[in-house]
């Protein structure tokens, strides 16, 4: 059996180590631009109609949707003290517990 010799054991180099390379996710996340920013870059680029700062749609058709204050889901119902939405038992229980305004005044 003989001996591991290291690879640079001639020479006075050291052994460079092999640098990570970055992924483009890497770029992608540390150069995000914010809404703000996109918005804003947009009407430089596009002054004139159509661009985002004059998109306009007209008001919905449809009534106005509740969702669930607990849980996100549609809601049917409302918590009579505080007025909050819920949409099963399991919720108001919940929101009852934690969340309604009623022991806040």
């Amino acid at each position: 059996m003989s001996k591991k010799v290291p690879k640079f054991a001639d020479s006075n180099e050291k052994p460079t180590r092999k640098k990570k390379s970055k992924s483009a996710e890497y770029y992608k996340m540390r150069f995000r631009k914010t809404f703000a920013q996109l918005v804003e870059e947009d009407a430089s680029f596009r002054p004139d109609p159509p661009n985002y700062l004059s998109a306009q749609v007209p008001p919905s058709k449809f009534p106005e949707r509740h969702f669930c204050a607990v849980c996100g889901f549609p809601s049917n119902y409302t918590c009579i003290p505080c007025g909050a939405r819920y949409c099963s038992v399991k919720c108001l229980g919940t929101h009852l517990d934690t969340r309604c305004l009623k022991w806040t005044a």
